[in-house]
């Protein structure tokens, strides 16, 4: 019998445990992820298609695509999320009327290099490149992304990288789309 009160007692503590107080963190650089998620939320809705070009190794592909996974397609561009609360300190902020420009700071090891956003006078991206680089004694990557907006909506997109595994050739890649209404 005085098991009961103790077993209540240890679920009510478990229980008020499991609701975790959730701290709203004010943006340091530009909110680039939450922008394209939207942009994403945009190109489903209206069922965008995509004129896709793709260079592999000199080897050109080109398609149209009606079914596309934007969050797939754009996966390289979500990635660049500086709002970590890891990365705050970590950017030198080059910004200017106009522009956003984020550098890494010298001597710090992160992958996004840079981040350059051209903003409208309502603040939306017009054109945004971002330089990610990472080396390791197993690969090398490096990576330029492209992006341009008209009215904030995306309108093209360019990637261009090269990859590299320690014990192999570089694998070079070029990647261009275009937008198109269906």
């Amino acid at each position: 019998m005085q098991r009961i009160p103790f077993i209540f007692l240890f679920i009510f503590f478990i229980s008020s445990c499991s609701n975790p107080i959730e701290v709203n963190q004010k943006d340091v650089y530009y909110a680039w992820k939450p922008y394209l998620k939207s942009c994403i939320q945009a190109s489903i809705s209206n069922q965008l298609m995509v004129h896709k070009t793709v260079i592999l190794n000199g080897k050109k592909e080109v398609k149209v695509l009606k079914m596309v996974d934007w969050e797939k397609e754009w996966s390289l561009f979500l990635e660049v999320d500086l709002n970590k609360p890891a990365y705050e300190k970590r950017y030198d902020n080059l910004s200017d009327k106009g522009f956003y420009w984020y550098s890494l700071k010298q001597g710090e090891h992160l992958p996004v290099k840079k981040l350059v956003i051209q903003v409208d006078s309502e603040d939306r991206p017009t054109k945004v490149e971002i330089e990610i680089s990472q080396k390791n004694f197993l690969f090398e990557t490096r990576k330029k992304l492209f992006m341009n907006f008209v009215e904030g909506n995306v309108q093209t997109y360019y990637i261009e990288g090269m990859q590299k595994l320690a014990w192999g050739n570089p694998t070079e890649f070029k990647l261009m789309g275009v937008l198109l209404p269906k």
